[in-house]
């Protein structure tokens, strides 16, 4: 765990740990089973943060984070894939939803593009795919328009 404080509201450590190891083994299960799942890395995609809750009784499990390291990987898989899957994928449990904001933060700060740029960018391309798009259907329209109706 990444803070010196455990915050253990309401449920009890033990019972908390207990839910925390069934909820990550049933999300890696999940996740590593995902088509595309041996790909995320190689489009920068190199951490995932999963907050889990508890029926209202039990509140706030704690956040998942998952990151990719280009270690040895010791996965195994049910359903054995056509390539070999490179590296692992670490975890820890953050106990605040305020630290996986935080750490999400983090993350996007440290990237070495700019996320909001990068969807900018993409934004303005498909407006002008768009456009050029409508002024093609505009400009079919008045041609067919402008062809004199043949009569014989």
């Amino acid at each position: 765990m990444k803070s010196g404080k455990n915050f253990y509201l309401p449920m009890e450590p033990r019972q908390r740990d207990e839910l925390r190891i069934a909820m990550e083994t049933q999300f890696r299960y999940k996740f590593y089973n995902s088509t595309e799942f041996p790909f995320l890395q190689s489009i920068g995609v190199n951490h995932i943060i999963q907050g889990f809750e508890a029926p209202d009784e039990l509140g706030y499990i704690g956040a998942l984070h998952l990151w990719w390291a280009p270690d040895e990987s010791d996965i195994v898989y049910d359903k054995p894939r056509k390539f070999k899957v490179i590296g692992t994928w670490h975890g820890e449990w953050l106990d605040k939803p305020e630290e996986a904001v935080e750490l999400a933060i983090q993350i996007q700060a440290n990237r070495p593009y700019n996320e909001d740029k990068l969807i900018e960018v993409a934004i303005r391309h498909a407006k002008k795919m768009a456009d050029l798009s409508v002024k093609k259907m505009v400009k079919d329209a008045l041609e067919k328009e402008d062809e004199p109706d043949l009569l014989n």
